[in-house]
């Protein structure tokens, strides 16, 4: 399900990360797959991965993974309707330093990842761009992914920051520089609190 979702979203290059060193392996093709049962399970992702650029299954320790270990759980609780769509669960989890940079305000009030979000969508730069400029864009998009219509900046560790423009990132501050969050908060509680409602 979650390979046919990134394809569906447009995704050409993915790092899978499981926390199941057999599959992993067996993903990857370092182990063969012996259970009758796995078999059509392995040949569907071996299917699904032909459609990415470049698709990666990276091995992560179960300690290293409570989140995903949690939600697994809480899935196999539930019945599974066949014919439904299943939306999404988005979540939040942060227990690291935010950071963020100051940008001034352009000129003609787009937004400043204008440029990085048409490249990602149309793979061309603007016109009026020199060969240096057009070069600048093209690295600058590795660094950023395109969900849908929403802009996002990865992280070091694969965290997706969304990117807003001035005027949300006003409202979001003025909403929790109001209260809306509670009034005492030290300047690093601040900053989670401004990432969680980005």
């Amino acid at each position: 399900m979650g390979l046919n979702m990134t394809i569906d979203l447009g995704v050409q290059e993915l790092i899978v990360l499981g926390d199941s060193d057999l599959l992993i392996r067996q993903a990857q093709g370092e182990w063969k797959t012996r259970d009758l049962k796995l078999l059509p399970y392995k040949q569907c992702v071996e299917d699904l991965s032909k459609r990415f650029r470049s698709i990666e299954f990276r091995y992560i320790p179960i300690i290293y993974n409570e989140l995903a270990d949690t939600l697994a759980t809480l899935a196999s609780m539930l019945p599974y309707p066949g014919n439904t769509c299943i939306t999404p669960l988005e979540i939040q989890l942060r227990d690291q330093h935010g950071y963020c940079n100051t940008l001034e305000v352009e000129s003609d009030c787009e937004p400043w990842y204008l440029h990085i979000k048409n490249f990602l969508q149309t793979g061309k730069c603007p016109e009026h761009a020199n060969g240096d400029q057009k070069r600048t864009i093209r690295h600058l998009t590795s660094g950023f992914f395109l969900g849908g219509e929403i802009l996002y900046k990865r992280t070091p560790d694969l965290n997706l920051l969304r990117c807003v423009d001035v005027e949300n990132a006003e409202k979001i501050m003025n909403g929790i520089y109001a209260g809306v969050c509670g009034s005492h908060m030290n300047g690093y509680v601040l900053v989670k609190k401004i990432l969680r409602a980005g």
